[in-house]
């Protein structure tokens, strides 16, 4: 239940730090404000050693989900996808090209934030369009 986070770590000896609980916030958080809360979790926290990301990925029992913060929009949207591709074609084995067509038809995106310097969005797509994925 829940989602896996992959973070990419680019430095020796990094940390993680969680924070900036929202309790609701609206589409896009247009006003740069949300509902905030205390934020009370439970984290498993493990290092993939020998797998390289570029940007934030995120996982459930449905769909596979990358993030790209930029702007301009369409940058951000590049980013996302671009990243998407990637997992796609690495775990999944579809080419490249057919990871890109493959998206065009049933990947979804959401704007997750547009008030801070970088737009945030997420694109995803659902796990039954693939096989079962390969075992690293």
């Amino acid at each position: 239940m829940g989602n896996t986070v992959y973070f990419p770590v680019n430095v020796s000896g990094a940390l993680l730090y969680m924070g900036d609980g929202h309790a609701a916030m609206g589409d896009g958080e247009v006003a740069g404000t949300a509902i905030e809360v205390p934020l009370r979790a439970r984290l498993q926290v493990n290092v993939i050693k020998g797998q390289k990301i570029n940007w934030p990925r995120f996982e459930n029992d449905d769909a596979i989900m990358t993030v790209g913060a930029y702007r301009p929009l369409d940058d951000c949207l590049r980013i996302a996808f671009t990243e998407l591709v990637a997992w796609i074609h690495q775990d999944y084995g579809l080419s490249e090209l057919d990871a890109y067509e493959l998206l065009s038809k049933v990947a979804r995106i959401h704007l997750n934030e547009m008030v801070d310097p970088n737009y945030v969005v997420v694109a995803s797509i659902e796990k039954r369009f693939f096989l079962p994925q390969r075992r690293r």
